[in-house]
């Protein structure tokens, strides 16, 4: 979060689980008695399937903001494309190439 490395979103995720694997670590009565709520009789059956789910959602997720990202670039492509155009229909030069 600090700098830019890691957005404020994405921090708020990774405190949350670093706040649930504690949970679990200094109370793990806690964690068994909310397993035994749910009808888990093992305990850490239910913290590998937490971890699956959130593995899978972070997957998802990341699918999706990539997914925004590339149309997002498409965009911007086609933006500089016609830029290019409109440069060269006003100057009657081509744009220059890096």
């Amino acid at each position: 979060m600090r700098r830019d490395h890691l957005q404020i979103s994405h921090g708020v995720g990774w405190a949350l689980a670093i706040l649930v694997c504690s949970l679990m670590g200094f109370a793990p009565s806690l964690f068994d008695a909310v397993a035994a709520g749910i009808g888990v009789s093992y305990a850490p059956v239910l913290g590998i399937a937490l971890a699956i789910a959130a593995l899978v959602t972070k997957a998802l997720l990341t699918d999706i903001e990539i997914s925004k990202l590339k149309t997002r670039e498409q965009r911007l492509i086609q933006k500089v494309a016609l830029l290019e155009a409109e440069i060269k229909d006003v100057t009657g030069r081509p744009p220059i190439d890096d």
